[in-house]
């Protein structure tokens, strides 16, 4: 009854606000409010040789909570074959569940069973395990306007077996502050910094859904299915950028699970945002059979491509045109700027018959690259 009410809620809640755009706030029904948490499955089954697996169990949000989801720690999680294999996973981190590689039979069809600290067990349904084709290519391409650069994806089956694919995708970008600081406080004492803070690396997972397929083609062929587009003036094409595009092959069931939740993430926004409307997978419960689940449990093989973009095609962005220098101090009024204002020191300054070493002084904002979410710490896979 929860999930009809807050399905046909937000349709009606969308008309009103393109009808009535004078509304201030809208109203919150308190079934919607207080809606019941209902458990949420993210993984598959990697079934390529010397590769890992991994579930992540959570928890169901109302439309409105904008906190983390709740986690399901100490959980039982377990794969069971149709012909007597058993597979157990280890919870690796809070919530998430690793089944280290394993060697699967081609035959041999797979579930997935749970059960809760709670008591509550689930369990899905069989499904064979399918082997994905390889990417045969990522490629970029910029729009004639200039105005982003959109990254397509090709791939074929030469047997003709998959028909349904579903992408997904990581970026990671390299990026450089205005400013730079040469020197650190330690102890009071002003020194050359042992670790750059000028220049980070940013990683970001997709939330996007991407599913395609080739039912209606003469062969299993697909040719510049897009992926994504990074405007061109984004801070991520400035200095290199670099996308990791991940492609599974899927059953006609999934490819139908991910495509109706792609048009609910359309009207919410995001991959993992609460959910307007009820999109449930292959995943019952065992103890309450009339109990929506989330999630579609699938064994298949991960296919991965990397492109690296280089030929910086970002354009100089807002802490170009307002980061500057903000003084320069003598040693000991440096150290006290540190302290009090959390200023970095970026050069030495020399001043003529001065008893002490001056310094300029910069913001964090503009000298720390810490400072917009990212790590000094290159990847391995950065060239």
């Amino acid at each position: 009854m929860v999930i009809w009410f807050k399905r046909h809620y937000f349709k009606f809640f969308l008309f009103t606000l393109l009808n009535f755009t004078g509304c201030i706030q809208p109203y919150m029904p308190p079934e919607i409010v207080r809606a019941e948490s209902f458990l949420v499955v993210d993984g598959f089954l990697n079934v390529k040789p010397l590769t890992n697996s991994q579930f992540k169990l959570s928890r169901t949000q109302t439309i409105y909570d904008k906190k983390l989801p709740d986690l399901e720690q100490e959980a039982l999680v377990r794969i069971e074959g149709d012909k007597g294999s058993v597979f157990d996973c280890i919870e690796s981190h809070p919530g998430v569940y690793t089944l280290g590689p394993n060697t699967y039979a081609e035959n041999e069809k797979f579930r997935l069973r749970i059960q809760l600290q709670d008591g509550k067990a689930y369990v899905s349904e069989y499904v064979p395990a399918m082997q994905t084709p390889p990417i045969d290519s990522v490629t970029y391409q910029v729009n004639p306007d200039n105005s982003d650069v959109q990254f397509y994806v090709s791939t074929h089956d030469p047997q003709n077996k998959t028909r349904f694919y579903r992408w997904s995708f990581e970026e990671t970008w390299e990026y450089q502050m205005p400013l730079f600081s040469n020197y650190d406080i330690r102890d009071k004492q002003i020194v050359l910094r042992t670790e750059g803070v000028n220049r980070c690396w940013d990683t970001r997972k997709s939330g996007r859904i991407t599913v395609g397929s080739s039912v209606r083609l003469s062969e299993d062929k697909i040719q510049e299915m897009p992926i994504t587009y990074v405007p061109v003036g984004s801070e991520k094409l400035r200095y290199k950028y670099s996308i990791l595009v991940k492609q599974f092959g899927v059953s006609p069931e999934e490819f139908e699970y991910w495509n109706n939740l792609s048009q609910t993430n359309e009207l919410t926004g995001g991959l993992f945002d609460a959910q307007p409307t009820e999109v449930t997978g292959n995943i019952s419960c065992i103890s309450n059979p009339g109990e929506p689940v989330f999630g579609f449990f699938s064994a298949t093989s991960l296919e991965e491509k990397r492109l690296f973009v280089t030929e910086g095609l970002g354009v100089l962005n807002y802490l170009d045109s307002t980061c500057e220098p903000l003084d320069t101090l003598p040693a000991s009024e440096a150290i006290r700027m540190n302290e009090e204002l959390s200023h970095l020191i970026l050069v030495e300054f020399f001043v003529p018959g001065s008893p002490e070493l001056w310094f300029t002084m910069g913001s964090p904002a503009c000298s720390d690259c810490r400072e917009l979410g990212g790590t000094t710490k290159k990847p391995p896979f950065w060239e």
